[in-house]
């Protein structure tokens, strides 16, 4: 172990060398020396122990510090960041509804606020956006379908005048044809008109108890040659427990009518065809069913088979309001349709009802 030596002189001081105890001459100045020497072991062992307890203090504070200062960064930081990082996926991803929880009055929750602003006014002017798009596409499919009738009156009712002018004896059978078909294309435009005012709410509900399975039964009927002629099979289902529902009958028995006439020109060689009316007690709802057993509808345009004027059909008198028309009939009456199809295993539409709607508007 270590040793602590520690040398010191005595020297001879004029109270020693004139001291009657001392012969020591003045002249000598050292008379001798005090040479100690100590064993350094237990201060060292003291010394290593309190350097330990230092060391270990010291690196328990820099660990509490480093998990504090975690912790906080973690809480205060990460968390707001990471969410908000995740925030802006889904809103680059389309979801403009979402919306970041207010977690602090910080900074980072005024950058939530912000941000919050930003998706509300992004929806606001994406939905605008849609709705003009929507607007205009819708007038523009307009003025293309009443044009086309409007263009073929204007050419027959020529051909018809040309017709009458004429002295020849097939002038007359001309001239019919030609007011025949003025009838049918004005009756077009009339029927496009017709189904823009429901597809636009505007044309007046009147609400009243209906029996969901009358008039799926009544749809059925006017259906039911054409189901004989192509030789479709009918399957009907309907709960024998149905309560009336609040509805405009003529509006709904139009909803199934467009669903079966669907279902039928989707199976033009035949195939199966089943129509339900069932109840659903815990959601207080009914439900109309009509499913087929078609080709299905390709996963494309899935989306887009509720829009106005779309249609898939090649028959050029067809103005595609169907699905259209009967979504917005079936809303205004708070209800809901929704189709479920795979290509190559038919389609199936549900139409569901509330028990009770408000009174007539």
């Amino acid at each position: 172990g270590r040793i602590l030596g520690v040398i010191r002189p005595i020297e001879n001081e004029i109270s020693c060398s004139q001291a009657a105890c001392h012969a020591h001459p003045a002249s000598q100045r050292v008379l001798g020396v005090i040479d100690a020497q100590l064993r350094l072991d237990a201060v060292d062992a003291q010394s290593a122990l309190q350097r330990g307890v230092l060391v270990r203090s010291s690196v328990a504070a820099i660990a509490l510090i480093c998990l504090v200062s975690t912790a906080f960064i973690w809480i205060f930081v990460h968390r707001p960041i990471r969410a908000l990082r995740a925030g802006t996926h889904r809103i680059a991803a389309g979801d403009l509804r979402y919306r970041l929880p207010m977690r602090s009055q910080d900074e980072l929750g005024e950058l939530v606020a912000s941000f919050n602003t930003m998706t509300v006014r992004l929806a606001g002017a994406l939905e605008a956006s849609e709705k003009m798009a929507s607007l205009g596409k819708l007038a523009a499919t307009v003025a293309h379908e009443v044009n086309n009738p409007l263009f073929g009156i204007l050419t027959y009712a020529r051909l018809g005048l040309k017709a009458l002018e004429s002295k020849a004896e097939t002038s007359r059978d001309r001239a019919a044809e030609s007011l025949r078909i003025i009838e049918r294309e004005s009756r077009r435009c009339g029927d496009i008109m017709k189904n823009l005012l429901t597809f636009a709410r505007q044309a007046p509900s009147h609400y009243s108890p209906q029996s969901l399975g009358e008039l799926a039964n009544r749809a059925v009927i006017l259906v039911r040659h054409q189901l004989e002629m192509q030789e479709i099979a009918l399957e009907t289902s309907i709960a024998p427990d149905l309560p009336p529902v609040a509805c405009d009958g003529g509006q709904i028995q139009q909803v199934i009518l467009v669903l079966l006439m669907n279902a039928i020109e989707a199976m033009p060689r035949g195939g199966t065809l089943r129509v339900a009316a069932e109840w659903d007690v815990g959601a207080s709802e009914a439900r109309i069913v009509v499913r087929d057993s078609g080709p299905g509808i390709p996963a494309a345009i899935m989306t887009t088979i509720f829009e106005a004027f779309f249609t898939t059909k090649e028959d050029v008198h067809r103005t595609g309001m169907g699905l259209a028309v009967a979504r917005s009939i079936v809303e205004q009456h708070h209800g809901s349709i929704q189709v479920h199809s795979r290509e190559g295993e038919g389609a199936e539409f549900t139409v569901r009802l509330p028990v009770t709607v408000p009174t007539n508007p």
